[in-house]
């Protein structure tokens, strides 16, 4: 075993790290390691398919709310997009417009308030 300067206690050896890295002797001993490995593949394994699964699941919420989002953004400013486009260019401000009467009318949306 090498002796050396330990930086802290992962890189201490213990029975429980010597025993893993030591090479099977006798048959029963490989017969052990081989049935652990492979139970410790299946647990992996599962773990895996189980991690892609909530992956899965968490983007399929994420695309939900993000059109329920749109949705309601569509609903509370149904002329966003228009209007962020045509102030961009310059148009005239509500107020200009009722002024100087050269605009169309005001479309109003009534909108129901419960306290």
């Amino acid at each position: 075993m090498k002796t050396g300067y330990l930086k802290g206690m992962r890189h201490m050896p213990t029975i429980q790290g010597l025993r893993n890295r030591v090479v099977p002797v006798t048959r029963e001993q490989a017969v052990a390691e081989l049935a652990r490995l492979e139970h410790e593949k299946a647990r992996a394994q599962r773990e895996v398919t189980t991690w892609q699964e909530n992956q899965r699941k968490a983007e399929e919420r994420l695309q939900q709310v993000e059109e329920r989002l749109t949705l309601v953004r569509e609903m509370l400013f149904p002329n966003a997009h228009d209007r962020a486009a045509g102030c961009a260019e310059g148009s005239p401000s509500p107020d200009e417009q009722d002024a100087g009467g050269d605009g169309e009318p005001h479309t109003w949306h009534a909108m129901k308030m419960e306290y």
